[in-house]
């Protein structure tokens, strides 16, 4: 080897080293940096007239594992979607409450009144118990009121976040079709990509817990994105969702349709964008957060809300339709009324109020009834004790959906809880089990794409060596030159 081929390889043994030196402090003061991928600096042999002439730099690439971001990123998604649902079942159960222990539960505020009935049947004339009836009475409509706005207040709340996530998911496709674009034209460049392709894919991962999504390369680095069931989300251009919140809030008679938005897509067709389904489980874009919210407002609370106006429908019916017909009203009205029909009794149901002293109505009526003019005799008890037995009755259920066995009031109040705590708990424990399932893939491709601090120091070492040894190499070849010069 001559002398100036000695020294190009040295030169160039430098150049190298300095540029790898660069790469592994660039990927330690990253380290925790999130989203940030390990970069690796490529290096070649070159040759110069077939003898070697030093190394040199191929480029920077980033590390990546297409099959362990995809497992996670799909568990992203599942988490998203299991989150959606356990928050929503979360808020559903504060409200009813889960035991008849639970201060505030419907199931222990339909014992109270079942047992204020007993006492107040076998002392008819004390107002106190006419009055702790009232107040119980109460009481359970305050609740079923309560239930049905909160249940309206959760489907508003998920009417807005679908809208935020609708806005989200094509804001983030937008700005990665520019990052595609800006990639590929570094690429034509040779220039390094590798900071624009981890942005990229934090956009991805964030729009991954809303969609579970897949991604295909396509040329010059850029990429496609689909999502897991098979809907296009961008390729070559974005794919928009589109969404139509319901500015008025939602209420218990509103359904997908009437007049509620579904989710839309332009698809590229000339006439506009085109409804996809959502929240069914196999619609083009569930299977993550987006698709757990249309199933929340279309599905779940909606059946919840059934649930209980199907328990106030029966005691309305239990203290009027099956009540003596002299206890009821001029209307028909027993103890309980509800003004309106259809979707939504639970939030309509009130305490008649010929027997509410707070509407005008007097507490005597409970006994003598609601139509009664006039205070009737003091010992008077038959209606009492007809509302007491009906109230306790084993009734099959009617308009129920998760239960068929005959029950009394209390018992259906029971059934409710029961049923949808049982639901909240799985999804609760799904959710637990997800986050940790996430946390273990996440870590899994961190373990391989991500910075290893011990490592990148090992490999600090190295360089430092060979930096030396390419040093010594170029003092040796000047002393020699030296030495030449002096001859």
């Amino acid at each position: 080897m001559s002398i100036s081929s000695a020294l190009n390889s040295a030169a160039s043994g430098l150049r190298a080293n300095s540029r790898l030196v660069d790469t592994v402090a660039n990927n330690v003061s990253n380290a925790l940096t999130e989203g940030y991928a390990q970069r690796r600096t490529e290096l070649t042999s070159t040759v110069f007239n077939g003898t070697g002439s030093g190394v040199g730099v191929v480029g920077t690439t980033r590390a990546e594992s297409a099959h362990l971001t995809a497992e996670r990123r799909a568990a992203d998604a599942s988490l998203g979607s299991a989150t959606a649902l356990s928050d929503a079942y979360s808020r559903m159960m504060d409200l009813l409450g889960t035991s008849a222990d639970e201060a505030g539960s419907l199931m222990g505020l339909a014992n109270d009144l079942e047992t204020t009935l007993i006492s107040v049947a076998a002392s008819p004339q004390s107002l106190t118990e006419q009055a702790a009836v009232v107040e119980s009475a109460k009481a359970v409509a305050s609740k079923l009121n309560a239930i049905t706005q909160e249940n309206n207040q959760i489907r508003s709340d998920v009417e807005t976040e679908i809208a935020s996530q609708v806005k989200f998911v094509n804001t983030s496709l937008h700005s990665i079709d520019s990052l595609n674009e800006k990639i590929a034209t570094l690429r034509t460049q040779g220039s390094d990509t590798a900071s624009l392709e981890d942005e990229r894919a934090r956009l991805i991962d964030g729009i991954s817990s809303v969609i579970p999504v897949s991604t295909v390369k396509r040329d010059n680095g850029m990429l496609a994105i689909y999502s897991a069931n098979g809907g296009m989300l961008l390729n070559g251009k974005v794919y928009e969702l589109s969404f139509t919140a319901n500015n008025g809030g939602v209420t218990a008679d509103m359904t997908l349709g009437a007049p509620l938005s579904g989710l839309s897509q332009d698809q590229g067709v000339s006439s506009g964008p085109v409804t996809v389904d959502a929240g069914i489980g196999s619609g083009p874009f569930d299977g993550g957060s987006l698709g757990a919210l249309f199933q929340v407002r279309d599905s779940i609370v909606p059946d919840y809300q059934a649930e209980v106006d199907a328990y106030a429908n029966d005691l309305i019916d239990r203290f009027g339709a099956q009540m003596p017909a002299g206890f009821l009203d001029g209307s028909g009205n027993g103890l309980f009324v509800d003004a309106g029909s259809g979707s939504g009794s639970a939030g309509r149901i009130t305490l008649n109020a010929a027997a509410d002293p707070d509407k005008g109505g007097a507490l005597w009526r409970i006994r003598d009834g609601m139509g009664a003019a006039t205070q009737g005799d003091a010992g008077f008890g038959d209606y009492l004790l007809a509302m007491s037995d009906s109230v306790s009755a084993p009734r099959s259920p009617a308009g129920f959906t998760y239960q068929s066995a005959a029950a009394s009031s209390a018992g259906m109040a029971s059934g409710i809880a029961s049923y949808f705590a049982g639901v909240a708990g799985r999804s609760e424990e799904n959710t637990s089990f997800l986050t940790g399932l996430q946390a273990t893939l996440a870590d899994n491709e961190i373990s391989v794409i991500g910075v290893d601090s011990d490592t990148e120091l090992s490999t600090l070492m190295v360089l430092e060596q060979a930096y030396a040894a390419n040093a010594q190499v170029l003092s040796t070849i000047d002393q020699l030159m030296q030495t030449i010069l002096e001859i």
